[in-house]
């Protein structure tokens, strides 16, 4: 019989339901639920397997695919050796240049008058015995003196601005003019100077007028402004062309120590100039138009350092060998009193050092493990094989 609690009925369990009744559908419906989960669980193992699978499988891989361990590699041969190459350097090392900063003086009208015409342009070059432009329609030419002409000369005048006039026109090219006189021969030079610029003077003049021509404090410099432009008035000695700073003097801070022999340049920015054995910068006036010299600036002191290149004027053969066949050897450098440097030549590519010989050697510089070397004794260039293992007689 059905029991009763509250307002449900309960059958047992013997007790029949009807079809479709809450019990049936209840129960029905659990059994599709366990299914389910039964079957979320059984997809959940099986990912679980694959994945343990999964691993064992990459270890097992990594295990197979592991590399061995590198074999020893063998000794070095002690006695091997590589042939002594030949190649051409200017032994290029890195120096400073002091160079003292001066102001140059501006070109000046050396007469007054209306300016015509003109070639003044900044960054143009200004060259002694060329016209920089016309005043009242005659041309003004340049003179690039080292002292400037402050009279009017005739013959028979003396004086250290007549020598440098005379340096001035024998320069030109155009009279064999020296000495601190001036003679018939130094106004005709002038003269042809003068027409040379477009500015002829007349075939009776004998005294060279300081009006006849603009000072230029040295040969090619290059301007840096055009105060007096086609149309001004001007009065003399007024400035027709500004002139940028240059050196007074340049000198090397120091000069490297075992450099290859043989005389040297420098290398400024555009421009390669001779310098002296001590260090001293040969002409100012191109120094001073290099761009190294440009692109620097003075310091307090009116100093500026201009970084170059010192190199040999004529390149020099040296022989190349591998870094690793530079040894050492007792005694001093014949150049630089360091230890001597040294390499072991051999005349053929033979491991029979019977016929072995100590070199000492300059090493003039490297590049990528390979040192370029002079002999020590006569600059000459060792041949043949160098060792590359250093070991023979006092070389090591």
């Amino acid at each position: 019989m059905g029991r009763i609690f509250g307002n449900k009925a309960q059958r047992g369990d013997g007790d029949k339901w009807p079809a479709g009744s809450a019990r049936n559908t209840v129960q029905r419906g659990s059994g599709i639920t366990a299914s389910k989960r039964r079957f979320a669980i059984g997809k959940q193992m099986t990912a679980v397997i694959a994945v343990a699978c999964l691993l064992i499988g990459v270890g097992g891989t990594a295990i197979v695919l592991a590399p061995h361990p590198p074999k020893v590699l063998a000794d070095a041969n002690p006695n091997a050796s590589a042939a002594i190459e030949t190649q051409q350097v200017n032994d290029a090392r890195s120096v400073t240049i002091n160079a003292e900063e001066v102001s140059m003086a501006p070109v000046v009208a050396p007469r007054s008058g209306m300016v015509t015409s003109s070639n003044c342009k900044p960054g143009a070059e200004l060259k002694s015995g060329q016209s920089l432009m016309n005043i009242d329609g005659r041309a003004v030419m340049m003179l690039a003196t080292a002292e400037p002409l402050w009279r009017s000369l005739k013959v028979g005048d003396t004086g250290s601005d007549v020598e440098s006039l005379n340096n001035a026109l024998k320069s030109l090219g155009v009279g064999e003019v020296s000495g601190n006189a001036v003679t018939e021969a130094t106004i005709a030079a002038f003269k042809q100077a003068s027409a040379n610029a477009g500015a002829p003077l007349d075939k009776n003049v004998n005294v060279i007028a300081v009006s006849d021509a603009a000072w230029l404090p040295a040969d090619g410099v290059k301007v840096s402004g055009c105060p007096a432009p086609v149309g001004q008035m001007i009065g003399a000695s007024q400035p027709i062309a500004q002139l940028p700073d240059m050196a007074s003097s340049a000198q090397a801070q120091s000069l490297p120590t075992g450099a290859a022999a043989g005389e040297r340049v420098i290398q400024a920015g555009d421009a390669t100039i001779d310098i002296d054995a001590q260090g001293a910068v040969g002409d100012l006036t191109a120094f001073s138009r290099s761009s190294a010299f440009i692109q620097s600036a003075a310091n307090q002191s009116g100093v500026r350092q201009v970084n170059v290149q010192w190199v040999l004027k004529n390149p020099v053969t040296v022989g190349v060998v591998p870094a690793a066949a530079i040894g050492t050897m007792g005694g001093a450098d014949v150049s630089t009193g360091a230890v001597q440097a040294c390499i072991v030549v051999t005349n053929e590519a033979s491991e029979d050092t019977g016929a072995d010989t100590t070199v000492p050697v300059t090493i003039v510089g490297s590049m990528l493990g390979r040192t370029y070397v002079q002999n020590a004794w006569d600059g000459g260039i060792p041949a043949g094989f160098v060792r590359l293992d250093p070991r023979a007689g006092d070389c090591s």
